[in-house]
């Protein structure tokens, strides 16, 4: 098959190739139809040069849309393309595979020399075929580069062919020809088109310099010459001229000719290119339009009003100069009937285009319609047009032949029309009261708004004075003022109280104007409007704006003002103004609001804050300010009383809320912290006494909570030397000058240390060593501690990689965990330093406090849940010292509990420290639980330890809490069978 492929392809080539290979392929496939086709990329098309139907070849040449059939997976894959089944539906809208139904397809690529894919051999199938791709790869491949060329040959030659046919047509439709004069042999080439411009035959007509001077007008030969000669003997490269010819029927023709001239390398000129082109028509009607436009002109010049004609036949309009000047257009943008509609406003362009209908369909002889022009842009007000038409001929048939009529700007009368019935519009409409008056002041019309709001109807006010409103609030002193108004400036503004028709009285907004003419009063017009509604909500207002919602206690706002004005009245007391020059106020916080809000829901909670709201009302004496300063937070202020009276006032508090409160049928025990400021002696202004009074609660809560606070010099100082402090810990945690120790935690049965324990430690340039049971209360209270405690866990997970590179990758540090860093800041960092160090998450352990996860609930719970599934183990510290111990361990599930030091300390000599420690490890027992016994310092307390199988001991027995260096120095002395690699 391949070889005969080849002997075709020498013995044969071109359109006789392209039919020979189609027949090779028919009998190959005997497809149903097949075709060969080229693509032509630019227009995305694949153009037929063969076409088989049923066996036999088909003169049908076609073309179809790339985009929507298979040749796009064809060009891309670069080798045959086969679909089985429905390629109808596939491709529904190729119109080759859609002219019949046909079942499955087949497409051969057709290939450049250079490889690229340029055609298709297209099969289409009515039943099932099934292609073998091994079995005919071989043929394909040969009958898709030997057929290449011939495609392209093709291909060239149809596009070089409808290139000719296309430029043919053009230089026929513009009446241009070209043609071209070789100097050397002096020979010509005319186009078709030059031809028949002159009227000669191709066959009988051999153009010449004689031949074509016969056809120049007389008039214009020595011009077009001359003008030639002096063309060639010159530098110029080109030239143009217009000049007539003379036909042999004695017509006379207008042409163009535009030429480009040749020259050699010595300036002669050798050949010369032009274009020739029939412009006869242009003239003809160019001097019958100007003929009828100097007659119109003529006529129309003298007319005020734009005058037009318009031919529905030609559809030629014909205007005055004046017409273009109403329409402020520019008469060379408009070209024809359907520039000038689409300028036509897009709200009358029906409108207009309707009445030209009628006319032109014989329905109306005359029109009258009014539009506007389109504005050019949002800031151009419309322009209003009178447009009025009649028809001044017709055929037998009523046909409108030409409308002649006149266009008028109508501008201001349109828009006088329009202010009288907005004017009227609104008079009638507003939600505004309206009254005028005559210059006797009697009522000559009100709107609508004013029968609504008097109840009063337009009909038995007209004539009457508008006294017939008056309420009797306002004395004659009023009205006297407000007609002085009137009558020296013109208006008056204010508020009235006048009386409805029902006897109502109700209050009013109201401005009156006096309109004069010629400096006479013509009228007086009042415009009012009820502001009964606006009184209430005024009134509301004031209310909410100075009172709490739930509590209908003042609000904070209100509060500082009144503390202000109180500090001012005895800070300057006016005359008659008795004051004791001393006050005092507490500041009072409900402890663990936050749990009921989270047991019992938002509701209850709102309750017990009316509660305590309540009680605050009943306790305080009569003359105290109280405000719900926000949340759960409440503020007093005592006049006139001294800080002993306040803190009796805040003892009664203390005990009467402490005692239980029955709220929805449950009963609760609350407590409060109060903190308490005095004048003078706390402060001087109201900022003072309300932030001092504020830091005291916090205090207080700082303390143990359920108590008072009073804010005196000592707690000033206190509070001082804590923002310094708090200043100075901020500046050594910026300054990595927090220093992470390690105290070892041992087995004491191998004397090996198995754990160390992380703890910060500060030392200051002043103030020396600072306790951690200082500073780390001062990184909580002032949120500090999430960053030292992402410092230390970093410093710590460092020093661990370096212990592990010595050789002890079995040491697991404790790093420990302050409840504010849970609830404050995100603890992926913990994963992450980690990860960095690559440490197995099993050498880390996270260290709580026993009363952690109670602060803070399910949030904490959730977070340890978190470590521990990532394999970090969990130590609970300080057990035994809270007060849900036993709900800890449930709660939290921790690894490791250490028994807190101050029951280490009275092992020996108290017995129940003894029998505490010994439950808390039969109960670790029962729970696979490790225990560690914090704060051993002698001999005796370890023999006891291990006689009840307490084995993880932590102190200063061994060790205290020591830098990195001392702490793998201590490894190497208590965990000696590991060799050291000294890596640093």
């Amino acid at each position: 098959m391949v070889t005969t492929l080849k002997a075709l392809k020498r013995n044969s080539y071109g359109g006789e190739f392209i039919h020979e290979a189609l027949t090779s392929v028919y009998e190959m496939f005997k497809p149903v139809h097949c075709y060969i086709a080229y693509f032509d990329k630019v227009h995305h098309k694949a153009i037929s040069l063969a076409y088989y139907v049923d066996g036999h070849l088909s003169n049908t040449a076609f073309s179809y849309s790339t985009d929507n059939a298979p040749c796009l997976k064809l060009i891309s894959a670069g080798k045959p393309l086969y679909l089985s089944n429905n390629i109808s539906k596939v491709y529904p809208f190729n119109q080759i595979i859609t002219s019949s139904i046909f079942y499955s397809y087949l497409g051969l690529p057709i290939f450049s020399r250079q490889g690229k894919v340029i055609g298709v051999i297209g099969c289409l199938f009515d039943i099932p075929f099934l292609f073998s791709e091994s079995l005919y790869q071989e043929w394909c491949d040969v009958i898709g580069n030997v057929l290449g060329s011939d495609v392209e040959y093709l291909a060239l030659l149809s596009s070089q062919k409808k290139l000719l046919q296309e430029m043919e047509q053009c230089q026929q439709e513009a009446k241009l020809g070209n043609w071209q004069l070789d100097l050397v042999t002096n020979s010509y080439y005319w186009s078709k088109e030059i031809y028949r411009i002159f009227q000669c035959e191709i066959n009988d007509f051999i153009p010449n310099e004689k031949t074509i001077n016969e056809f120049i007008h007389t008039d214009d030969q020595v011009r077009v010459n001359e003008l030639k000669d002096e063309m060639l003997n010159s530098n110029n490269v080109s030239y143009s001229i217009i000049y007539r010819i003379v036909l042999e029927n004695r017509k006379t023709k207008y042409l163009r000719e535009h030429c480009n001239i040749l020259r050699n390398i010595n300036g002669i000129a050798t050949i010369i290119k032009g274009t020739l082109q029939d412009i006869t028509d242009f003239y003809y009607v160019n001097d019958k339009l100007n003929q009828a436009s100097n007659k119109l002109t003529m006529t129309y010049d003298a007319v005020v009003e734009g005058i037009w004609e318009y031919d529905l036949k030609t559809k030629k309009l014909i205007t005055s100069p004046k017409f273009w000047d109403i329409l402020a257009i520019n008469k060379n943008h408009v070209k024809n009937i359907s520039n000038y509609l689409a300028m036509v406003h897009k709200d009358d362009k029906l409108t207009v285009i309707e009445s030209f209908s009628k006319l032109r369909d014989g329905d109306v002889i005359s029109i009258d319609v009014e539009f506007r022009l389109q504005p050019k842009d949002k800031q151009t007000e419309c322009r209003w047009f009178n447009c009025k038409g009649n028809i001044i001929e017709s055929n037998n048939k009523k046909c409108s032949d030409t409308i002649v009529g006149v266009l008028i700007d109508i501008t201001e009368t349109v828009l006088a029309a329009q202010q009288l019935t907005l004017a009227k519009t609104v008079f009638d409409n507003t939600s505004e009261c309206i009254v005028i008056t005559d210059q006797d002041n009697n009522i000559i019309s009100v709107n609508k708004a004013f029968e609504t709001v008097t109840g009063y109807s337009k009909s038995y006010v007209i004539g009457k004075n508008p006294r017939i409103l008056s309420s009797g609030y306002h004395d004659l002193a009023f009205y006297k003022k407000m007609w002085h108004s009137l009558d020296t400036i013109g208006t008056w503004q204010g508020q009235l109280h006048n009386r409805r028709s029902d006897g109502a009285i109700y209050p009013e907004e109201m401005t009156i104007n006096k309109i004069e003419d010629d400096h006479k009063v013509v009228n007086y017009v009042g415009v009012f409007h009820d502001i009964s509604s606006r009184k209430q909500t005024e009134k509301k207002l004031r209310i909410l704006a100075d009172n709490d919602m739930l509590t209908g206690l003042m609000n904070r706002r209100r509060f500082v003002e009144k503390v202000e004005q109180q500090i001012n009245k005895m800070t300057h007391p006016g005359k008659g103004t008795i004051t004791t020059g001393v006050c005092s106020l507490l500041f009072i916080d409900v402890d663990d609001f936050k749990i009921f809000n989270d047991l019992y829901g938002h509701d209850f909670g709102d309750d017990i804050l009316k509660s305590v709201a309540d009680i605050l009302t009943a306790t305080v004496c009569e003359h105290s300010l109280i405000c719900r300063y926000g949340g759960d937070e409440y503020a007093v202020l005592i006049k006139d009383k001294d800080i002993n009276y306040a803190k009796d006032i805040a003892r009664q508090l203390i005990d009467i809320i402490s005692k239980p409160i029955i709220c929805n049928d449950i009963e609760i025990n609350l407590t409060i912290s109060i903190g308490i400021s005095s004048y003078p002696q706390s402060g001087t202004t109201h900022q003072a006494l309300l932030k001092n009074a504020d830091y005291a609660m916090y205090e207080q809560k700082w303390l143990g909570r359920n108590g008072l606070c009073v804010y005196d010099q000592q707690l000033q100082d206190e509070y001082i030397r804590k923002l310094k402090l708090r200043d100075k810990l901020k500046y050594a945690i910026d300054a990595n000058k927090i220093n992470v120790y390690y105290q070892p935690i041992v087995d004491s049965r191998t004397g090996k240390v198995c754990k160390f324990e992380a703890l910060a430690r500060w030392y200051d340039d002043v103030d020396g060593f600072i306790s951690p049971g200082v500073f780390i209360p001062i990184a909580e209270r002032y949120g500090l501690i999430g960053q030292l405690g992402q410092q230390v866990f970093e410093q710590a997970c460092a020093d661990l990689d370096r212990i592990h590179r010595c050789g002890f990758d079995d040491i697991i540090f404790s790093i420990n965990h302050s409840v504010k860093e849970f609830s404050q800041h995100n603890q992926q960092y913990i994963f992450d330093t980690i990860n960095s160090y690559h440490l197995p998450y099993s050498a880390i352990m996270i260290e709580i406090t026993e009363s952690t996860a109670l602060d803070d609930g399910k949030n904490i719970i959730d977070t340890l849940a978190a470590f521990r599934s990532r394999g970090i183990a969990i130590s609970l510290d300080d057990f035994g010292t809270g007060y849900s111990s036993l709900a800890a361990i449930i709660d939290i599930k921790p690894d490791i509990i250490k028994i807190d030091r101050s029951f280490i300390i009275d092992i020996e000599h108290c017995k129940e420290s003894k029998m505490l420690v010994s439950l808390v490890l039969d109960l670790s027992h029962k729970l696979n639980v490790e225990v560690v016994a914090e704060g051993v310092e002698t001999q005796a307390q370890l023999d006891i330890l291990s006689s009840m199988a307490c084995h993880y001991i932590q102190g200063y027995y061994y060790s205290p809490a020591v830098a990195i260096d001392e702490a793998i120095a201590i490894l190497k002395v208590r965990n000696h069978n590991v060799i050291d690699i000294n890596i640093q």
